[in-house]
């Protein structure tokens, strides 16, 4: 089990899987951008689900949630998802995106088993939406 020091379970696994993003938001990025991490000093996705499986069968961790950057650029995505699902105990999965990629990703991770999606939307206006994202 994961304890803190006020005596506190954790039963909630945060991983993000990448450090890249398709959107420039200000509060999060400027506007030419970032260098990204090398390939080499990112996590494979089997180390990845050997970490994530660690958690579950060792830690108690109970859902795992995908975040970034942004997830969906994660090319091995939905191998992910589809190997966490396989975990026993299986974790709950949630994913949490800007939206712009679930269009051609939303049915692969659903059928992989991923549980929830969350959206971070910062405005519905589309001036609003292109002053803050930059694009």
């Amino acid at each position: 089990m994961l304890i803190d020091t006020y005596g506190r379970v954790a039963t909630d696994l945060r991983v993000s899987l990448t450090d890249r993003c398709n959107l420039r938001c200000t509060y999060c990025m400027p506007e030419e951008g970032l260098q990204w991490l090398a390939k080499p000093d990112l996590l494979t996705d089997d180390e990845i689900v050997r970490l994530i499986g660690i958690a579950v069968t060792s830690l108690g961790i109970e859902e795992v949630r995908f975040t970034g950057g942004e997830p969906l650029l994660r090319p091995g995505l939905v191998s992910i998802v589809e190997r966490v699902a396989a975990l026993a105990p299986r974790p709950q999965m949630s994913l949490t995106t800007n939206g712009i990629g679930l269009r051609r990703t939303a049915t692969a991770l659903k059928a992989a088993g991923l549980d929830r999606v969350n959206v971070s939307l910062d405005t519905l206006r589309p001036d609003v939406f292109k002053t803050l994202t930059r694009r």
